[in-house]
């Protein structure tokens, strides 16, 4: 008998006597773990699919030890800049060895996946349902008076630039700043003045 069991959001396919090591468990070593979140099972060619889990499905298991797995290295580095960081991980682990696979007080051959809702379809002399009420527009496509249509927002470009200068307007004092005088480049003569 084989099970497909999720511990610790990963899955993992186990049968009796399979050893394997999994997410952490809260448990002691040499204490039994039953495992309930059962996703699929397959006794002999019969498979039972949960959904999302076998009901009554129970995979029992001893604790053999917890322990961490290999150091993965963390290294961040910048150039140019003296910037290193490193930090090392040892992710921890818990050992488990499947000891049985049961289906308890619900035979695998009738469990089945639920069925789908499903919308009922009108029968043939129902008529179809009606819309309640509503004003409607004319053929002519003018709309009624309890809906008025708003007409589109259209863009509208600015015309282009001629040669006709802008019509003026009175300016006040203060309005534009003054324009800035320009910065002269010294040339070789005067540059050889000033030392």
């Amino acid at each position: 008998m084989d099970a497909v069991v999720r511990i610790g959001g990963k899955q993992y396919r186990m049968h009796e006597g399979t050893v394997l090591n999994v997410a952490t468990i809260d448990a002691e070593p040499g204490s039994q773990v039953e495992l309930n979140d059962v996703l699929l099972v397959s006794d002999n060619g019969t498979v039972t699919v949960g959904a999302p889990n076998v009901e009554g499905a129970i995979v029992v298991a001893d604790v053999v030890e917890h322990g961490k797995g290999k150091k993965v290295v963390n290294f961040k580095y910048k150039a140019k800049v003296r910037y290193r960081r490193k930090r090392g991980h040892r992710q921890p682990f818990t050992t488990l060895s499947v000891r049985e696979i049961r289906i308890g007080g619900v035979s695998s051959s009738t469990t089945a996946a639920p069925r789908r809702r499903t919308r009922a379809a009108p029968a043939a002399d129902e008529p179809a349902a009606e819309a309640p009420d509503a004003p409607v527009a004319e053929v002519t496509g003018t709309p009624t008076a309890e809906a008025p249509a708003a007409a589109p927002r259209r863009r509208t470009r600015a015309a282009p630039k001629t040669g006709a200068a802008a019509p003026e307007t009175p300016a006040t004092e203060g309005d534009t700043p003054a324009p800035r005088p320009r910065r002269r480049r010294a040339t070789s003569s005067e540059s050889e003045t000033q030392e």
